[in-house]
């Protein structure tokens, strides 16, 4: 009888076994966990300047350099760069035999990318090509924040430096070192190739995707509106609050990080401070903001605004993270703080604000290129939270906008 029972049990083992293996099978290790798309749009002008283009293909060669350096890729990734003004391709980076390879995919023409139906087709060709468990996305560009293409005028103003200049004039004939940003390229076209975050979200939300991460290569990104905006796009947005220097994130010790199914994002914030602590001018932050948290934080935000009401007085008081004349971007927990008066609310608040905030990390000083005559602008940082917020701006564009964003709506 034991015989007969020990007999079945291993015809059993034996047909599972067979059963595993067959066609219907899935081998969880040949699944791709993660495919991040490294999106850059055109930031120049139609004819003539090519903003940003050199140093995006900088920055694809240090990818690529910490590929090679690690001798292996964790997962897919996916490259959309803009060539020219209507010239776009999408291609694979592949590593064989150690060594990097361009794998074609599809052109594309004209500007479309900078709509929310250029963006869902973009991320429909990504799914096909490189379906993964989980997606992110690297967007290199010229960031302004929350804020509307179409609310600015002469974008940001009409005194412009050269995005490549490295030194400037201050009019009474002694020069001044000027260190160009991100926040320069398409601001001699903006209509054209700017896009709106809202656009953005749409996009991503009607291809079906949600991020695993957004990091925002680009000036002022990490800012409460867009934050709220893309929280059911996006697990994490990874940005500055303020300007990014012209040559954008140190990928060459940033990438391991960022390319792994689980993100390490606080060695991804201390590989960004190592870089841009010793660099000329020693100036920059980043932070790692958790998406999930917006809705609570919005619920607090709402409760404060129903009891308090700012005092314009104090606007000079607050920390500002921009070069404007008239800033548009405050830290977020120091205007709190200077709105509520109500100290277990404020506390929820600040507990809040600091669980949204997962990692973030910035030198003594920011920089600004929106002064170029005088060599651009230093702002000491005194207090910083590593989020901003707009309510309090009495910018022209913030006061066009705010209450159009999804953030304001649901938090007055």
């Amino acid at each position: 009888m034991k015989k007969r029972i020990l007999y079945f049990l291993v015809l059993l083992v034996a047909a599972l076994t067979v059963s595993s293996c067959t066609e219907e099978g899935t081998d969880i290790e040949s699944i791709n966990k993660q495919t991040i798309l490294v999106f850059m749009p055109w930031t120049g002008t139609a004819y003539g300047s090519q903003g940003l283009y050199p140093y995006f293909k900088q920055n694809l060669d240090s990818i690529e350099s910490a590929i090679l350096k690690a001798r292996q890729m964790d997962g897919k990734v996916l490259v959309f760069l803009s060539s020219s003004a209507n010239k776009s391709s999408l291609y694979e980076i592949t590593l064989e035999n150690n060594k990097i390879q361009h794998t074609p995919i599809k052109e594309y023409s004209g500007n479309s990318y900078t709509t929310a139906d250029g963006i869902t087709q973009l991320l429909n060709d990504v799914k096909n090509i490189a379906n993964a468990l989980n997606y992110a996305m690297v967007i290199s560009s010229h960031g302004m924040g929350w804020t509307f293409k179409d609310d600015w005028n002469n974008y940001p103003y009409s005194a412009k430096p050269k995005p490549i200049a490295h030194g400037s004039c201050n009019g009474i004939g002694k020069f001044v070192p000027y260190y160009p940003t991100r926040f320069y390229g398409s601001v001699d076209d903006i209509s054209n190739y700017g896009t709106d975050i809202e656009s953005l979200e749409t996009g991503i939300r009607n291809a079906g995707i949600k991020m695993q991460f957004i990091l925002f290569d680009d000036c002022y990104m990490a800012n409460v509106e867009t934050a709220y905006q893309l929280k059911d796009v996006t697990n994490f947005l990874i940005g500055s609050t303020s300007e990014v220097m012209v040559q954008g994130m140190p990928y060459q010790t940033m990438w391991a990080a960022l390319a792994s199914p689980t993100p390490t994002y606080a060695t991804i914030t201390d590989a960004f401070y190592k870089f841009y602590s010793n660099y000329k001018p020693p100036c920059g932050t980043l932070s790692v903001i958790d998406c999930r948290q917006m809705d609570r934080l919005a619920e607090l935000m709402k409760l404060i605004n129903t009891k308090f009401k700012f005092d314009s007085n104090k606007l000079d008081s607050i920390q500002v993270l921009d070069g404007f004349s008239k800033s548009i971007f405050y830290d977020m927990k120091d205007y709190v703080d200077s709105l509520c008066t109500d100290k277990d609310l404020l506390n929820d608040f600040n507990s809040a604000l600091k669980q949204a905030t997962k990692s973030t990390v910035h030198t003594d000083s920011i920089y600004s290129a929106l002064n170029p005559v005088d060599g651009g602008k230093y702002i000491k940082l005194k207090r910083y939270s590593g989020i901003t917020i707009s309510d309090p701006s009495i910018h022209n564009v913030a006061l066009k906008g705010k209450e159009k964003t999804t953030w304001w709506k649901a938090t007055h």
